[in-house]
């Protein structure tokens, strides 16, 4: 099996985030929870951010 480069590591890391925060995000919503809804907001820029970078590196 062909070994992955960093930044393709951290770009499947940051879709694992990205997915993580969406579906957070949708939860907290569902909820109603105004602090939960940020972090989760904070989650997916984190993810994004990550996601970005990894993309620029390759």
């Amino acid at each position: 099996m062909p070994e992955l480069s960093p930044a393709q590591r951290t770009a499947g890391t940051a879709r694992i985030l990205m997915t993580a925060g969406a579906l957070f995000a949708a939860e907290a919503l569902f909820r109603g929870s105004v602090a939960r809804t940020l972090f989760a907001t904070l989650l997916l820029a984190f993810g994004g951010g990550l996601l970005f970078f990894a993309k620029r590196a390759d």
